[in-house]
């Protein structure tokens, strides 16, 4: 995955926010996810506006103390969602 990525939501996903959790459902696929707080972060942060590469510095800003570990985190978190058919890749006007 390269830090020039851009990813946005799934339009077709259905999301249920509870007590600080979220349940994500593909209907495509009839695949429910349970988030964990970073994920849950980097699903609201993938907004088609910006890179993988922007995420990480913007969650190192605010949580210095992980700065060694957000990187891999963010990663994977986007890698899982985007396995799962609930983030696109976005790379200029072609979505996968």
């Amino acid at each position: 995955m390269s830090n020039q990525e851009i990813y946005r939501q799934a339009d077709n996903c259905l999301v249920e926010e509870m007590g600080g959790e979220v349940l994500l459902y593909n209907p495509d696929t009839a695949t429910t996810l349970h988030l964990n707080a970073p994920s849950i972060i980097v699903w609201q942060l993938c907004t088609g506006e910006n890179t993988v590469g922007e995420l990480i510095e913007a969650l190192q800003e605010a949580y210095p103390d992980q700065d060694d570990q957000i990187e891999s985190d963010v990663v994977e978190a986007i890698a899982s969602l985007h396995h799962n058919k609930v983030l696109i890749r976005v790379s200029g006007d072609l979505e996968t």
